[in-house]
Formats: C-alpha cells, sequence, structure tokens
C-alpha cells in the first residue's frame, strides 16, 4: 500500500505542472480568432453596395486573452482596428470580473513613436510586448495573472458543473438623425433553466451618444475560469467605420460568477 501511495504521488507531481497556470513568465499571447463568429453573426452586413462591386465585410478587433487570476481577475489584449492612420492601436487589461471594474489599463499611443517625417513607425503586438515586457510582467505578477498558452471559447450556449447557460444580448434599435439604425438600450444578460437570469452590462445610449453606440451586437462566445465557477463573457459590438463602411467590431468583456446573483 505505501509503495503504491508513493508512486501514485509521484505520478501525481508529474501531471500536476503540465496542467498548472502559474509561470515565472509571460509570452506574447495568441489569438482567439474572432472572424468567423463574426461573418457568421453579421451576414447582412457582407454586401456588395451595387452590382460588380466589391463585397462589404467588417473588421474586427484582434482578441488576446492572456490568463486568470484565482480571487476574480482577467486579463487580455486587445489589438484595435487602424481605420485611417496607418498606426497600430493595442490595449491590455486587468479587469476584475467580480465588478468588471479595469484595475490596470495600458494603452498604446502610436503617436509617441514617430520617424523624421512625423509618421508613425512601423509596430506590431511582438515588437511592443518586447519594448513594455517589463511593466507587463511586473502588472500581470502584481494582480497574480496566470497566463493560459490556449484559450477555448465556448458558445454563448454552454453547460458548466452540470448546469446550462446562455448568454444574449437584448438590443433596442432606433434611428440616429441621419437615418442609421443604432443600438439605443444594450443589454447583456445571462440565463439558467435552474437558476434564473441576471443582468452583467447595461448601456442606454441618449442624445449625443446616439453617434457612438453601436450598429448591431451580440455574444461571440464565453471563456471559462480553471481556477473558479466564474466566465468571461465576450460580447462584440458593431460600430460605425470611419468613413461608414466598411464597419469595425470592438469586443467588450463582462464577468459573471456561474453560481450567484441570479433571479427567477
Amino acid at each position: 500500500m505505501n509503495k503504491r501511495l508513493i508512486l501514485c504521488s509521484a505520478f501525481l507531481s508529474i501531471l500536476i505542472p503540465s496542467v498548472s497556470f502559474a509561470q515565472n513568465n509571460y509570452a506574447v499571447p495568441h489569438a482567439v480568432n474572432l472572424d468567423a463568429i463574426v461573418r457568421r453573426s453579421f451576414t447582412k452586413y457582407y454586401v456588395r453596395p451595387y452590382p460588380g462591386a466589391i463585397r462589404q465585410q467588417l473588421y474586427p478587433d484582434g482578441f488576446y486573452p492572456i490568463g486568470w487570476s484565482r480571487d476574480g481577475k482577467f486579463a487580455y489584449y486587445i489589438e484595435q482596428v487602424d481605420e485611417a492612420c496607418s498606426c497600430y492601436f493595442g490595449e491590455l487589461m486587468i479587469q476584475d470580473l467580480r465588478t468588471d471594474k479595469i484595475l490596470w489599463h495600458f494603452k498604446n499611443d502610436p503617436q509617441s513613436r514617430v520617424d523624421d517625417k512625423g509618421a508613425p513607425i512601423e509596430d506590431d503586438l511582438r515588437k511592443l510586448w518586447k519594448r513594455n515586457e517589463k511593466m507587463f510582467v511586473d502588472k500581470l505578477r502584481e494582480h497574480k495573472i496566470d497566463q493560459v498558452a490556449r484559450f477555448a471559447l465556448m458558445p454563448a450556449t454552454f453547460r458548466s458543473a452540470g448546469k446550462a447557460y446562455a448568454a444574449k444580448v437584448v438590443a433596442v434599435k432606433a434611428n440616429d438623425d441621419d437615418g442609421l439604425n443604432r443600438v439605443r438600450r444594450l443589454t447583456l444578460e445571462l440565463g439558467s433553466p435552474t437558476l434564473g437570469k441576471k443582468s452583467l452590462f447595461t448601456s442606454d445610449y441618449k442624445g449625443d451618444e446616439m453617434w457612438v453606440s453601436p450598429l448591431d451586437a451580440t455574444v461571440a462566445g464565453v471563456l471559462k475560469s480553471p481556477f473558479e465557477n466564474r466566465v468571461a463573457v465576450v460580447m462584440i459590438k458593431v460600430q460605425r467605420g470611419y468613413e461608414g463602411p466598411p464597419h469595425t467590431v470592438e469586443a467588450q468583456i463582462a464577468g459573471s460568477d456561474l453560481a450567484t446573483g441570479f433571479r427567477k
């Protein structure tokens, strides 16, 4: 029996590090590709404005999940679409999924690095990460973020711990002064047949806010914490392009505990 326990302990000592998320260093994160989900969710934007024209499409943000803490924090990197200035836009955020408060936010300023002619220097995620690696590592360690090498985006309807859940967007729309149909009220909900439902995010767009309100929105999917009964819901919103079509798609994160806060 003792020999068996020793062998079992030895096996676990080998297995646990292989699935452990804790590490001392942080690598450049990998993207979760949203292109297929965006195309499937917003097909009406992939059109030819007239016969023979190039088919219009949507351009989504790059979404790079980094990792989780054991107390409700989620770190991720957003690569925003460059529409007009040949600039590289990137943001790293550490978010408390219990409150959705952004605890730390890095935003790249492409105008801070320009050539002799004043044009932004060519940039990308790897270059930016290398320049800011010490700061990123310090902040991720400060918030006890354990990096995950690969993320699997679950669908908006999913199961966890034997329970079924569904995340959905409820959008009330109206036309702005230019006749463009926009979201006037946006609500992100999480529901469960056994627990009820709860609101994760609500926004009302009034007056001048209608000019920046989304054209459309849906749930791209859900990421589950490996440490807690908690998820990060990935909502995607179609935003009007700089000069109209093509439009862009922004990613927004909302956190939720999977056991509490529901009402029937």
